[in-house]
């Protein structure tokens, strides 16, 4: 170090250099998968024992820009070599940053996915205070909800220790930041990268097997889009899915069979990949009457045929409608009774309200009085 009489070792040069590569390849990372978003979204989802320190600031303000520096810093040097743009500000004054064409390029390498893969930029983004985007992206942290490292807070207050132990404890989320998409179009003619007028865009692709979600489609609404409007939507994910093509192997299969890697499981032939809707009480419409407005508007759509004997319902052909609330997935988690499917008169879990518990239950107790 100049001036101070002291020399910095090449460890500790390399140590330095390494981490600001980590914290560049974070900024990388999450830009690629969100297009936009703010230091306190990054640095919540790829280092999230930060959000453990920094405690004894006296604001939450000073808190918050003390645990962003590293990733603002980062961010700024991806702007210093063209990587990245300055996007405007959320309406709660949040920096907002983009990637340019090389970032993304370089986003895609990072995360192992050809470049029509990525998805396109959100159409609010850098402007209006990107309120869509940052409540898709606060859905995808909901989702993940990122776990501290224990020992990277260790030396904190015992309060702040028992915090981000809560956290750990608490039931996992699903996937990482790898496990999702934003920004998808789904074409029900045309192809990936050139979809026909009429296509569908999902807000979210999820991707993520090991976690019991093969594929799920999730939309977003800050309770601002008329109900009427958002139901259309369904009609294009419904073409979408009956839509067929020939695969590499010869084989017509469904579009999103031949993108993405969900394993091979009968539910997903029979019945299409479901769709979560996700309402943020932002605007003046109600959420809850959003639902149930959307609901009926859809009924054609996902209301399945009941098997009065069995006590379950087929949905051969159907799209399994999920909704919750921003609020409800912060607070319980996708592990958590935080989702309506539209038909049923409960909430539950993500994954039994994806799926068919009933008709799960009801085959198992047919294979075995059969072994029986």
């Amino acid at each position: 170090m100049r001036g101070s009489g002291r020399e910095i070792s090449p460890s500790w040069r390399t140590a330095h250099r390494h981490c600001v590569n980590d914290l560049r390849a974070d900024v990388l990372r999450v830009l690629g998968v969100f297009k936009v978003a703010t230091a306190d979204q990054i640095q919540r989802l790829s280092s999230p024992h930060l959000t453990y320190r920094h405690t004894l600031k006296e604001t939450a303000a000073k808190r918050k820009e003390a645990r962003t520096a590293s990733h603002r810093g980062a961010a700024n040097d991806l702007r210093r070599h063209g990587l990245s743009v300055d996007g405007g500000r959320t309406r709660g004054g949040e920096e907002v940053r983009l990637l340019t064409k090389d970032g993304l390029a370089t986003a895609a390498n990072d995360l192992g996915r050809e470049p029509e893969e990525m998805g396109g930029m959100p159409k609010s983004a850098g402007r209006s205070g990107a309120s869509h985007p940052m409540t898709v992206n606060e859905t995808v942290i909901a989702l993940i909800r990122p776990k501290p490292d224990l020992d990277l807070v260790a030396r904190e207050p015992a309060e702040v220790v028992a915090a981000a132990q809560a956290a750990v404890d608490a039931p996992k989320g699903i996937g990482t930041i790898t496990s999702y998409a934003t920004e998808v179009a789904l074409p029900v003619k045309g192809t990936w990268k050139n979809p026909a007028i009429g296509s569908a865009r999902a807000d979210v692709v999820v991707i993520a097997p090991e976690a019991g979600v093969p594929l799920l489609f999730i939309e977003v609404d800050n309770c601002t889009e008329e109900a009427v409007l958002i139901g259309r939507k369904f009609d294009k994910y419904a073409r979408f899915f009956k839509r067929w093509e020939k695969d590499t192997d010869g084989i017509e299969k469904p579009p999103w069979r031949t993108r993405w890697a969900a394993p091979e499981w009968d539910g997903y032939e029979r019945v299409h990949p479901p769709v979560l809707l996700v309402f943020h009480q932002a605007g003046k419409r109600s959420a809850k009457s959003q639902m149930t407005k959307v609901a009926d508007l859809t009924r054609h759509h996902w209301q399945g045929r009941s098997h009065r004997e069995d006590a379950y319902h087929s949905y051969d052909g159907c799209i399994p409608i999920v909704a919750t609330t921003l609020d409800l997935l912060r607070e319980h988690g996708p592990a958590g009774p935080a989702f309506w499917r539209f038909g049923r008169d409960h909430r539950e879990p993500l994954l039994d309200a994806i799926g068919n518990p009933r008709r799960d239950a009801s085959l198992a107790r047919r294979q075995a009085a059969r072994e029986e």
